[in-house]
């Protein structure tokens, strides 16, 4: 594998870690015809793989060097990161190559002094055997509940590469078992699922280019809209065919809230946080071609992907309204969409860098904007109008308890029964809209109407 790879795989991970979303960072450095397929993928591996395990990688890599490892400075951890998870994590890279393309990574990167350093101590990791992940004091016979600690929290936190104070709020919640199932669920490499496009049309086009790429397609078994690329979606993701406007990548949780929603041709809908725009296209389709979305984003980075989506994808019923909704008076609809920003803990498999950006006092800071949305949509609904909550949050603060504190202050709105669309298998008992992704297998998400 070239070291220019390598090279653009540390360069993705300087740009995230200053504060850059790494899932963007990422589609930004893969962009264009530059990259072949086994390149692009090897990239993909190495950034999200050494984002999600870096707690891992940090402890093992602590173990092997000679000092304080958090003294280390920033650049020099990234090219240990990325020279651990090969020598971890990725079979089919010799050991010999990972260390020997890591020492000349640094002295690429302008980290010469460094590269004795990052030598030894590969080296003397690659002569270790990988700890257990099983934790002291944790039997496999104990109870879920038995002997918890936030000592024993912290292993597992080292151990599956999560934040401790997540891993500390999950067991309480869960216990044991239940938290190491999500944890492995989040350091997988998560599907790629493409939504097809309604028309029949559209729908044979994209048929017919996997198959002449040699790929086969298979419909999700809940949601049938969303397809799996084997062996690789790669050359479906490649810019001549993006631009078909054949599909957009999204979860298949995502399209049960869009079921949630209900969308029927001619309604006018608002989106009142639009994010990087899939459920808002997707609403676009099924309102067509009467029907209208107004949709709100108050990030520029994601209007664009908006603007760049409903292009591609040749949409021209959504209006877009950049900026804070918050201090937008919306015009009265059908139905509004209140897709709330969140802490994300359902969808960390798939945000990588999601675990480590986020800190405790973000919950609280969450909450007050949630409620702020929920306040600022129901002033602007019409009467007799249908509010729609989620988010894609595994947190109850954020999900029946911000609901149950909403209908406090509004007694007149009532949760009322998700449409006979949504699969009661992803409902809890008190009827929201509710995943759990070990159990369900898609991303964890949250809505009532």
């Amino acid at each position: 594998m070239a070291d220019e790879v390598r090279k653009a795989a540390f360069q993705v991970l300087t740009k995230a870690e200053k504060g850059g979303r790494i899932n963007e960072v990422l589609d930004q450095a893969l962009n264009g015809d530059v990259l072949t397929d086994q390149e692009r993928r090897f990239i993909t591996e190495l950034v999200m793989g050494t984002t999600r395990m870096r707690g891992r990688l940090d402890a093992d890599l602590a173990a092997c060097y000679r000092g304080r490892y958090s003294r280390v400075e920033r650049g020099v951890k990234r090219l240990l990161r990325l020279g651990a998870y090969q020598l971890r994590y990725m079979d089919g890279v010799p050991p010999h190559a990972a260390l020997s393309t890591t020492v000349e990574l640094a002295r690429a990167v302008n980290l010469t002094r460094a590269a004795g350093l990052i030598n030894g101590v590969l080296r003397e990791l690659g002569r270790q055997s990988p700890p257990e992940v099983q934790p002291a004091g944790a039997s496999a016979g104990a109870s879920p509940l038995a002997g918890l600690s936030p000592a024993v929290s912290g292993e597992l936190a080292t151990a599956f590469s999560h934040p401790a104070w997540l891993v500390e709020r999950w067991m309480d919640r869960w216990g044991r078992d239940r938290t190491i199932a999500l944890m492995e669920w989040n350091n997988r490499r998560p599907t790629v699922w493409l939504r097809q496009r309604r028309e029949e049309s559209a729908r044979q086009r994209l048929a017919d280019i996997a198959a002449a790429r040699g790929i086969s397609l298979q419909p999700h078994p809940v949601m049938a809209d969303y397809l799996s690329a084997s062996p690789s979606p790669a050359s479906l993701l490649k810019p001549q065919v993006m631009k078909e406007g054949l599909f957009i990548v999204q979860d298949p949780s995502s399209g049960a809230v869009l079921k949630a929603v209900d969308p029927h041709p001619g309604e006018v809908i608002v989106d009142l946080c639009a994010g990087p725009g899939g459920k808002t296209v997707a609403l676009a389709e099924c309102v067509a071609p009467e029907g209208r979305i107004l949709a709100y984003e108050i990030d520029h980075h994601r209007v664009n992907l908006i603007n760049s989506t409903l292009s591609r994808l040749g949409l021209d019923n959504v209006d877009l309204y950049p900026g804070d909704a918050t201090t937008q008076t919306i015009p009265e609809a059908d139905k509004v969409l209140v897709d709330a920003p969140c802490t994300g803990t359902g969808v960390m498999a798939r945000r990588a860098d999601l675990r480590w950006r986020r800190k405790p006092e973000h919950l609280a800071e969450m909450t007050i904007l949630q409620m702020s949305l929920l306040e600022h949509a129901a002033r602007q609904l019409r009467p007799g109008g249908t509010l729609i909550y989620a988010t894609c949050s595994l947190e109850p603060e954020e999900n029946w308890v911000l609901v149950r504190a909403f209908q406090g202050n509004h007694p007149k709105f009532c949760v009322v029964p998700m449409p006979e669309g949504v699969t009661r298998a992803w409902m809890d008992t008190d009827g929201a809209l509710s995943t759990f992704p070990p159990d369900n297998q898609v991303d964890g998400i949250f809505a009532v109407s």
